[in-house]
């Protein structure tokens, strides 16, 4: 079975985790899976890519640039015999893909919503996108989809209007593989020793630097709450437009001694055993993997309460208001943690196990 699947210019996001999270459980003697993206070429430097050497299709064109030209390129890439297209969506800016997919009787045409707002810093700039989502978003219906999905119910609210009937939405979680994430208290030490953080309560965070993930938020707060307790010190880990924006702030802060902004790494796992609790000061998710890779690890979440509460599986999860003191507060009682579980049976009942999450997937798939 082919399946291509449609996804964001940043291959560094919580869509391409899911994608990736499903690959080596899902068998590819029997389905393979492809890529259609702007950024062909930064994909194809991903360790995925030189692990399984999976299909991709490089999209040049947008809809609002040209639509012939545009219509001329997705119709060749489509007619490649595919059985399922994956279109995973974050906010609409026209159908015309999932239109074309439908014209040529592709069996499965899936739209799977992963986010609940616009992710743009300029105000201007989001309230355009805003605009243009609304619009698409009240006239698309299901002649344009054979299924629609979301990884949560704020995911689903936000992509799809009444004229989609609730029942016909698929929750698929944002699963993760626990074992990977398993709590080691060797790794911790390691990479605590490595980073010259052994005496230090560390506060972490994982995700892309931008207008979503709020970091600056995040430094101000933790500003306050070192004032209080000198022991603190928060890593940053990822990559995104938003980088140099936070870093600079840091450096306003005279904070660079006690704040670590990184780019993207590959053994995010280690770096959760590091952690003493795990923040996310999102202004709006869908459901975020990264809180979900969080608690895979044992590790206690701070995480704002715009976010839906199906990201709490566990019981680690403190939601929020987004306001700066009792972040503040919360931040500076932070002790190590020393000691955390696995969290594997919690993932079970969830349905959060890799195992449950591809079965889902496949039944996607296969289902008439």
């Amino acid at each position: 079975m082919k399946i291509l699947h449609m996804t964001p210019p940043e291959v560094r996001n919580g869509v391409y985790q899911y994608i990736f999270n499903h690959i080596p459980f899902i068998d590819l003697s029997k389905y393979e899976f492809s890529f259609l993206t702007k950024v062909a070429d930064e994909l194809k430097e991903t360790k995925e890519y030189k692990e399984y050497h999976f299909p991709v299709y490089r999209l040049n064109g947008v809809q609002r640039d040209g639509q012939e030209q545009f219509e001329h390129e997705v119709r060749e890439i489509l007619s490649q015999g595919f059985d399922v297209i994956h279109l995973h969506t974050s906010a609409w800016r026209g159908f015309l893909i999932e239109e074309i997919a439908m014209e040529l009787k592709i069996p499965k045409v899936i739209v799977h919503s992963h986010s609940s707002g616009i992710d743009f810093v300029d105000e201007a700039r989001r309230e355009e996108i805003l605009k243009d989502h609304i619009y698409y978003r009240e006239r698309f219906t299901l002649e344009y989809a054979t299924d629609v999905c979301a990884c949560s119910g704020p995911a689903a609210e936000w992509l799809f209007s009444e004229q989609i009937p609730k029942e016909k939405i698929r929750i698929l979680p944002n699963a993760v593989d626990v074992k990977r994430f398993r709590y080691d208290k060797e790794v911790r030490n390691r990479i605590r020793k490595k980073l010259g953080l052994e005496n230090r309560v560390v506060i972490g965070h994982v995700g892309r630097y931008s207008f979503t993930k709020n970091q600056e938020f995040l430094v101000h707060c933790f500003k306050k709450a070192y004032k209080k307790n000198h022991r603190l010190y928060l890593i940053l880990i990822g990559q995104g437009e938003n980088r140099a924006v936070v870093q600079k702030l840091v450096r306003t802060l005279g904070m660079e001694e006690h704040i670590s902004c990184y780019g993207w790494m590959e053994n995010i796992p280690d770096y959760l055993q590091a952690m003493d609790v795990f923040c996310l000061p999102s202004r709006f998710e869908g459901l975020p993997i990264s809180a979900v890779e969080a608690q895979a690890a044992g590790l206690r979440c701070l995480i704002s309460d715009t976010v839906t509460r199906e990201t709490d599986l566990t019981g680690l999860v403190k939601f929020l208001p987004l306001e700066e003191e009792q972040w503040a507060d919360v931040l500076a009682g932070v002790e190590t943690d020393k000691q955390r579980n696995w969290m594997d049976d919690c993932f079970d009942r969830a349905g959060y196990s890799m195992e449950a999450s591809c079965k889902k997937l496949i039944q996607l798939y296969e289902s008439v």
